[in-house]
């Protein structure tokens, strides 16, 4: 009973902390791009970025720390170049912070699914990881597109 009432809590706190951004946020730099969502949009205050993925060469995905309504958690974004050599923010999402009760849940946007998986866990193929502050977890990205 009690796992199950866990269980109900914990998906009521990711689904409410799992804010998604899908507005257009353009600037010079990935980094500047998700910045500025968050000065213009008021999504994620960027804390750190742990990495950028390239997809190809006008397509990156962005994996940072921010913190938004005063609470600090990973974020996913995807961001596209445009003909100007500006960089758009296309999607963003928040997953919450790694720990053993996330392991195995994924989050999905229409252009990647994201999750965190425990730090010696092989990935998937099609699949990339990013090391974050906890040493014991990692972030995993798959694009869809």
């Amino acid at each position: 009973m009690l796992r199950k009432l866990f269980y109900i809590t914990f998906m009521a706190v990711v689904l409410t902390g799992c804010q998604t951004a899908n507005k257009n946020s353009t600037s010079n730099t990935p980094q500047e791009a998700i910045e500025q969502l968050h000065a213009e949009e008021g999504f994620a205050e960027v804390v750190k970025v742990y990495r950028t993925l390239e997809v190809d060469n006008n397509k990156v995905i962005n994996v940072y720390k921010g913190i938004l309504d005063g609470t600090e958690e990973i974020f996913v974004a995807k961001l596209n170049k445009e003909k100007d050599d500006t960089w758009t923010v296309t999607d963003a999402i928040g997953i919450g912070m790694p720990s053993e009760e996330n392991i195995g849940e994924s989050i999905k946007t229409p252009s990647f699914e994201t999750g965190f998986t425990k730090k010696n866990n092989a990935p998937s193929p099609n699949t990339k990881l990013v090391q974050t502050d906890d040493k014991k977890y990692r972030v995993w990205v798959k694009v869809i597109e």
